[in-house]
């Protein structure tokens, strides 16, 4: 009976321990310039950027941006998602050292900016992460070789407000390669992106690892009490 208790709860066992170790993971990993971070997991600290002139908009309020989730719920009997949205298209980000392309799809994603209208009985639900706004990313960084054709635009790109000269500049000596962020390969390495400061994030990592352990224990405590006065039960 005790391997059955352990095997229905030690999900949450390993969740809390994944949340912490994102915290620690945040604390502990120094951030990198984007022109010098090291190949393998990196803590980035950088803008978003627009290289073109259509840049994606959040669905209902149209605002550009270069990551937006968007949920539809009915309340007409029960609460419903009719409608789910999320966009895992190739975004860039930018410092005084460089640009690097950001892969978000299987990434954890925090955001800042959230909103939600409600219309009747319809509730749409709205995050995004904007143009030119601060971002945090722990992820892994590897090399595209050669140089996918689409990112040619980062040779001409030129924004005043993230002193590009420099950017451009240090690009254009590197037009064989792209440096991208991604899901790391190996299992159990986080991948988060987030629009908030570090440390909020930090504190809401320790928050759902603290809320995940007290699932475990009040679990274990629950199931010891169902097998112990299973017979009287039933």
């Amino acid at each position: 009976m005790t391997y059955l208790i352990l095997l229905t709860t030690l999900p949450l066992l390993v969740i809390a321990f994944y949340r912490l170790q994102i915290a620690r993971h945040i604390e502990d990993l120094p951030t990198s310039p984007v022109g010098a971070a090291a190949q393998g997991l990196v803590e980035i600290k950088a803008r978003t950027i627009q290289l073109d002139d259509k840049p994606l908009l959040v669905p209902r309020l149209g605002i550009p941006c270069v990551w937006y989730r968007y949920e539809t719920l009915d309340y007409n009997q029960q609460e419903r998602v009719v409608d789910a949205r999320e966009s895992f298209n190739r975004f860039y980000v930018a410092d005084q050292t460089g640009i690097c392309a950001v892969d978000p799809f299987h990434a954890e994603i925090h955001p800042k900016k959230n909103t939600q209208e409600q219309e009747g009985n319809t509730l749409y639900k709205m995050s995004w992460i904007g143009i030119d706004e601060q971002i945090y990313i722990l992820g892994w960084l590897h090399t595209l070789h050669p140089r996918p054709r689409t990112d040619d635009v980062l040779r001409d790109y030129t924004k005043d407000q993230i002193k590009t000269n420099i950017i451009v500049k240090r690009y254009g000596h590197l037009k064989e390669k792209l440096d991208r962020i991604t899901r790391s390969p190996y299992p159990g390495l986080p991948f988060v992106i987030s629009s908030d400061f570090e440390h909020n994030l930090i504190s809401k990592m320790k928050r759902q690892a603290k809320y995940w352990f007290i699932g475990f224990f009040a679990a274990v405590i629950v199931m010891f009490f169902i097998i112990r006065n299973w017979s009287s039960l039933f």
